[in-house]
């Protein structure tokens, strides 16, 4: 698993944007989720599950993919340092 690095703005603001773009992608998958089970009121647990679970996995597996991406490239050679 990836340790957690505390993001330098400075140094890396596609990083920190990153974090930010996933986080407002979060709060709009729970609000449409939200409103998408209100409409249901019968099936509303059900509804919220399904919607709001079926769009944040993908947009967690993305934000993973996208931050590897864009780890520093001195960040996986300190890795291999400190493991030998």
């Amino acid at each position: 698993m990836d340790p957690v690095i505390q993001v330098d703005v400075a140094n890396h603001p596609r990083q920190w944007l990153l974090a930010v773009i996933i986080n407002i992608l979060v709060l709009a998958e729970l609000c449409v989720a939200m409103y998408l089970a209100a409409s249901s009121p019968e099936d509303f647990t059900a509804t919220f599950i399904q919607t709001f679970f079926g769009m944040l996995i993908p947009t967690l597996v993305i934000g993973v993919l996208a931050k590897r991406k864009l780890r520093p490239e001195n960040h996986a050679t300190q890795q291999n340092v400190s493991a030998s």
